[in-house]
């Protein structure tokens, strides 16, 4: 369907056509020269034709504009208003950026380049000294000031988490009216940042007294910016079209792996069955003398990996486990985390912030040296459910920014490849559920460069509580719909997954029934991208120490075990 403003937008790239190819690909040749600028005829034929797009008003002369059309720059002389469409319009001292699917525009300096490649979830500003992310959030909770406490304020206005992170509030919380919006602005510093650094953070909350969609803005910058500047030229403009995706995340295999670690991947990737694997608590001293062994009689089948967690304030390579499993022959999957806490007292020390600053690099390389001397390949998956509101790393915690994340997760990996570290295969793994429920927590955000991951962690667990209890497939059909714009080639691990059995085991039939529904759907092909599955074999507990989940196996459910044994003899080879 034609937009409306198809007739003066036409009109606008007809009268600008030749300015229009210098700014647009689809032009001519990337290594041709470039044409000639538009006459002063065509120039006054394009300022004159803008006075009439009510989105021009208040701009100046308008000297070139830029169509951007599902994410990617268009020479296209009319706009499809069902389509992802932003408008740049620029004069000699700033531009205009309309975006249509998320209804606004706002006015920014000329050096600010755009980024609309997660454009369903947020659009993004950038110059050498500043990045300034927009998103379109709405209020699902009984009150906006409690969605706002508990999706984004919860720890950026809160003082003693500012204190024991080393944090300051450079501004006093203020809130200004922009016409029909009112705007709440929040001003942190991260304090002893790098050199360089984006250190300091300004965030705009825009609300409408009768309406449960706001908008969110974070800028962080190393170079003094106004955010309140540009929020005052923030104007609601009609929706039209949906956001589209357009980035891409490409599968690559590192360069230095060792041959052992590249034989490994490359048999699991290409491998059309399941290795299977088992998490247990203390495993070097119990889990492998007693539980699992006992697991593996019932179920007639060895796990060929076991999982184990290393946080960062023990921050050792887990020596005692790998001699057993390199004797008994298994792969080892390592979870290492940025905590001190094991994810609690969030409104506390979280090491992630210190890790953006570069003061714990000498502990991390620390580690990688451990990982280096093992040699054999690492199942590595690091900071894992970072896309919730329960981790010491997850976004809400560090600065309500997933390039913290990111960063970190980055700064590792470029820590091991120094160390010479050839041995890991690092696994991405959100949470089946992105939490606090806004885009800006949305789990692609946090993911890193292509070139820092090699594999997809997936994770989705049923409580089987009798509330709710949706089968396997259903779980990880859910995950597999979102992946699909981005993994869809990816090889995967289930990297932790689990059905409870009550928390006193009062289920452990209808957790049977889980098990076997999910052996049916691996075996009727469901889902051939998942190479390795690795069951939690522990429980969730409440705040007095009872079960809350129970997810540990235990040998005596007898209907549990066959569903396993039977699952394991219809998928292996």
């Amino acid at each position: 369907m034609k937009s409306k403003l198809t007739k003066a937008f036409s009109a606008i790239l007809a009268g600008s056509i030749l300015l229009g190819c210098v700014a647009l690909t689809g032009c001519g040749d990337s290594g041709s020269k470039e044409p000639a600028g538009p006459s002063e005829e065509q120039l006054t034929a394009v300022r004159d034709d803008l006075k009439t797009n009510k989105h021009m008003e208040g701009l100046g002369d308008v000297t070139k504009m830029e169509l951007y059309e599902n994410g990617e720059r268009s020479a296209a002389t009319e706009m499809v208003s069902a389509k992802d469409n932003k408008l740049i319009y620029y004069t000699a001292d700033k531009k205009r950026v309309v975006n249509f699917p998320d209804g606004y525009l706002i006015d920014l300096g000329l050096d600010w380049q755009p980024d609309f490649s997660l454009s369903p979830l947020r659009t993004r500003y950038s110059t050498d000294n500043a990045v300034l992310t927009i998103t379109q959030e709405k209020n699902t909770y009984a009150s906006m000031e409690q969605y706002l406490d508990e999706c984004i304020t919860r720890y950026i206005k809160n003082d003693s988490f500012l204190a024991a992170n080393n944090l300051e509030r450079t501004k006093e919380t203020y809130t200004k009216e922009f016409g029909e919006y009112s705007a709440e602005f929040i001003n942190v510093r991260i304090n002893d940042m790098e050199e360089g650094g984006l250190a300091n953070y300004s965030y705009a909350i825009l609300t409408r007294a009768d309406s449960n969609d706001f908008f969110f803005f974070t800028l962080k910058y190393n170079q003094p910016e106004d955010l309140e500047a540009i929020v005052e030229s923030f104007q609601k403009v009609r929706v039209q079209g949906v956001g589209v995706y357009t980035k891409k995340f490409d599968l690559k295999e590192p360069a230095n792996w060792n041959a052992e670690t590249k034989a490994y991947y490359e048999k699991l990737k290409n491998q059309d069955y399941i290795d299977w694997g088992i998490f247990s608590n203390n495993l070097a001293k119990i889990g492998m003398k007693s539980d699992v062994p006992a697991l593996e009689k019932k179920m007639d089948y060895k796990f060929p990996i076991i999982s184990e967690y290393i946080h960062y304030s023990q921050n050792e390579f887990p020596t005692d486990l790998t001699d057993i499993l390199d004797k008994e022959g298994r792969q080892l999957q390592l979870t290492y985390q940025y905590t001190t806490s094991n994810n609690t007292e969030l409104d506390g020390y979280t090491p992630a912030l210190d890790i953006y600053r570069g003061l714990g690099d000498d502990k991390l390389r620390e580690f990688a040296k451990q990982v280096k001397a093992y040699g054999k390949p690492v199942l590595f998956r690091l900071n894992n459910e970072m896309n919730t509101d329960w981790t010491s790393y997850c976004g809400i915690v560090t600065m309500v920014d997933p390039d913290i994340f990111i960063e970190t997760w980055e700064r590792f990996y470029r820590i091991f490849e120094e160390e010479g570290v050839d041995n890991t295969i690092w696994i991405f793994n959100p949470g089946g559920d992105s939490l606090p429920p806004c885009k800006w927590a949305n789990y692609i955000n946090y993911m890193p460069d292509s070139d820092y991951v090699q594999m997809m962690g997936l994770t989705g667990y049923e409580a089987n509580n009798q509330e709710t209890n949706k089968s396997f497939e259903t779980i990880y059909n859910d995950i597999f719909k979102k992946n699909e714009p981005f993994f869809k080639e990816w090889p995967c691990i289930i990297s932790e997954f689990g059905c409870g059995s009550g928390s006193d085991n009062q289920y452990a039939d209808s957790q049977a029934e889980w098990v076997k529904g999910m052996f049916d759907a691996l075996e009727a092909g469901k889902f051939p991208n998942i190479k390795a599955a690795v069951w939690f074999n522990g429980n969730d507990y409440n705040s007095d120490g009872s079960v809350q989940n129970r997810y540990a196996l235990k040998t005596g459910n007898d209907k549990t075990m066959k569903a396993f044994k039977d699952g394991f003899s219809r998928t292996q080879p």
